[in-house]
């Protein structure tokens, strides 16, 4: 089933000079249910733009996002709001968490305003926390545990109505090399045990190596595509290929390597 389709996506930003500047150029993208895609493309790319308009964040100037059989851009702004918190999920570079909150009421947030039942809202949480490795520090507030914990934590907070698709933004770009591994380990979990649809942007090539297949883009333009075979050792070296074809500013690049 197909999750997410773009077609001939196109993104023209205007200055006050009428410059105009073309950040993404006919871009066609389709993602079907339980696939793991990375975008990457060196700074200015316009993958955060591309984020941004599969995520109804931004509208496309033209072509066309489609979600689950539904054009997010023919919503009215309280279909929008209601599609957004249904359908979607999103992980944040700087988690996005709530600390006045213990783990577990920031988790069940989304549920809570759903109206769910207790009962429900209990037993999807602590399934979550367990695919998660989080399921012993839900009573703790967010300035009591780890980044990697707060990431895992947030990634259980986006995942816990179970969306349509995973929208993840550098979700390790504030992480240590271990806890990267972690959050990418869980996310890995999702995606296999939960069957979670997962579109990550990533200037990371191990954090992308997590991936079942990558989409690189250069200067608003489809620039290749790589799919992983069964060894992500030999995917990692093949990211790094194509980042190294693909040039550009690629200073963060991990150092984390493969284990």
């Amino acid at each position: 089933m197909t999750v997410l389709k773009t077609e001939q996506l196109c993104k023209i930003y205007g200055s006050k000079s009428n410059m105009y500047y073309k950040a993404l150029d006919n871009i066609g993208l389709t993602i079907e249910a339980g696939e793991f895609v990375g975008v990457m493309g060196p700074s200015g790319s316009g993958k955060t733009t591309l984020l941004n308009l599969l995520a109804t964040i931004d509208k496309p100037t033209s072509g066309y996002v489609e979600i689950n059989g539904t054009n997010p851009a023919q919503l009215n702004n309280k279909q929008l709001a209601l599609f957004r918190r249904r359908k979607l999920g999103f992980i944040f570079q700087d988690f996005n968490l709530l600390d006045s909150l213990t783990l577990k009421d920031n988790i069940i947030l989304p549920l809570v305003l759903e109206g769910m039942a207790v009962s429900e809202i209990e037993q999807r949480l602590l399934k979550t926390a367990e695919l998660l490795g989080i399921r012993d520090i839900l009573h703790k507030r967010t300035y009591e545990v780890s980044g990697g914990q707060k990431q895992r934590t947030a990634i259980a907070r986006a995942i816990i109505h179970d969306p349509a698709i995973l929208f993840a933004d550098e979700l390790t770009g504030n992480l240590d090399s271990k806890a990267a591994k972690d959050v990418m380990e869980a996310l890995r979990n999702l995606n296999e045990h939960m069957h979670a649809t997962i579109m990550m942007v990533t200037h990371d090539p191990f954090a992308a190596s997590y991936c079942r297949r990558i989409i690189f883009i250069k200067d608003g333009k489809f620039f290749a595509e790589i799919r992983r075979g069964s060894n992500r050792q030999a995917f990692f070296q093949q990211i790094l290929d194509a980042l190294s074809l693909l040039g550009g500013n690629f200073d963060d690049l991990s150092s984390a390597g493969i284990q």
